[in-house]
């Protein structure tokens, strides 16, 4: 789990995003991304990170919550190397077959990097 700072929830911040945010494609994921400082009113704040993930990805829950776990300890273990003030949304893409914790971390890096959101990138 995420810390709670950590987390975006509202459907404001969601829509925010999504809305201004710059837009990352990769194999599995689709990543968003509103930098914060940009703004003068919440600049300084705490990385937020959201999962999105749809039916249309897998029917059964078991799969989407497997995945959201799986993405959720990848940022935790990337939360001190990225960039504060940000606000990510990470959207799993229609899948063929299911991605191995591997790909999933590949692809998240990959669309990191091109975000230039890691620290020394």
């Amino acid at each position: 789990m995420l810390p709670a700072q950590n987390r975006l929830r509202r459907r404001q911040d969601f829509a925010e995003v999504y809305a201004k945010g710059d837009r990352y494609s990769g194999q599995h994921l689709r990543l968003r991304v509103y930098d914060l400082n940009k703004t003068s009113e919440k600049s300084g704040t705490d990385i937020q990170i959201g999962i999105v993930i749809s039916k249309k990805v897998s029917k059964l829950a078991v799969t989407r919550n497997r995945i959201k776990r799986q993405l959720r300890a990848i940022f935790r273990q990337l939360l001190s190397q990225l960039r504060q003030g940000l606000q990510i949304v990470v959207t799993v893409s229609t899948l063929q077959g299911s991605p191995t914790f591997k790909q999933l971390w590949d692809d998240l890096i990959t669309l990191l990097v091109k975000a230039k959101v890691l620290h020394g990138n």
